[in-house]
């Protein structure tokens, strides 16, 4: 009897914490290793795949994917080495994940990504159009891959295949997109807020917190915003590392003696959807209430005044950045 075994990779978006400043087939004989199918049959079992993943995503509302290089790569080398090696595992033995199988192909840090495998033992050549649609039920048949093949912040698909004669088949199925705001679904669907808003709402949430531990509310700062805003890196950018900036130089002449005090809280997500929300700005600043420096920081009870600035890149990419004044 076949045996089909389905596993599933999945990842929260990846938030970064900076420094304060202060079944495509390859036929084998008996004895062979696994080996790449020919480009037009690769090419095909995966538009028979995307067209499968498509038509459940159409079902439930969800947008359709689209094939990419990247991912192709990432599941086709990942099918390979595991019927090369004899694992079945998200994780290589060297310990290397889809996230990285897919930044090694040439896909971006800062993309949501999430993976299907699936192992036939039994399964032997030749692959047909219906065993590409048996995994696919199989999958969406198991609540765990089902999520994968139907989670919002998608928009990128692969799909690699290898079968063996001794070993069975390995399948891999592979996903990436900017995914949502921390928060979950929920939180992507709320309006995003205009970058207008999004210093007077996080002056509202740090003073929540600081309210709960003892500490007055904080109020916004035009000088503030602005000098925040200055630190961001180039919108489109890939990279998060904030512009090599001196914290006095980024404030107007005029402003720096307003000031007894200045420190800087900044952070990066990945994986973490195209626009502002006020979810991701909660989720920041409990990210910087976890960790002992940036807490206390954000509830040190002479802060009077900040400046808040948060960029998305629209490409899974956000960066946060406060800065935190007390008034002379």
């Amino acid at each position: 009897m076949m045996r089909s075994i389905f596993g599933r990779r999945a990842g929260p978006g990846r938030l970064l914490l900076f420094p304060a400043l202060c079944l495509a087939l390859a036929l084998v004989g008996v004895g062979a290793g696994p080996a790449r199918a020919e480009p037009d049959q690769l090419g095909k079992w995966r538009s028979q795949a995307l067209s499968a993943v498509n038509a459940d995503r159409q079902k439930h509302g969800r947008e359709p994917l689209e094939l990419t290089g990247p991912l192709n790569e990432a599941a086709q080398r990942h099918a390979e080495d595991m019927a090369q090696r004899n694992y079945y595992s998200h994780t290589s033995p060297e310990g290397n994940d889809v996230q990285d199988r897919f930044i090694d192909a040439g896909g971006s840090r800062w993309k949501l990504v999430e993976e299907n495998i699936a192992r036939c033992a039994g399964c032997r050549p030749p692959i047909n159009a219906n065993r590409i649609e048996k995994l696919e039920t199989g999958w969406m048949n198991s609540p765990h891959h089902r999520e994968n093949i139907l989670r919002e912040g998608l928009e990128g698909f692969g799909y690699g295949i290898v079968l063996t004669a001794d070993d069975g088949l390995y399948a891999v199925q592979t996903f990436s997109g900017p995914g949502t705001s921390n928060g979950g679904e929920e939180a992507q669907a709320a309006k995003p807020l205009d970058p207008a808003e999004v210093p007077e709402r996080a002056a509202e949430l740090m003073s929540a917190a600081r309210k709960r531990h003892d500490a007055g509310p904080v109020e916004t700062d035009d000088a503030l915003i602005k000098a925040a805003r200055s630190f961001l890196p180039a919108p489109g950018s890939d990279d998060a590392s904030l512009k090599s900036i001196d914290l006095a130089d980024a404030l107007p002449a005029g402003e720096r003696g307003r000031w007894r005090s200045l420190s800087v809280l900044s952070a990066a997500c990945g994986g973490c959807g195209t626009k502002p929300t006020a979810a991701d700005i909660r989720s920041f600043r409990e990210q910087w209430l976890g960790n002992a420096r940036y807490r206390k920081q954000l509830l040190d009870p002479d802060v009077t005044d900040i400046g808040f600035a948060l960029q998305a890149n629209g490409g899974g990419r956000k960066v946060a950045i406060m800065l935190m004044g007390t008034r002379r």
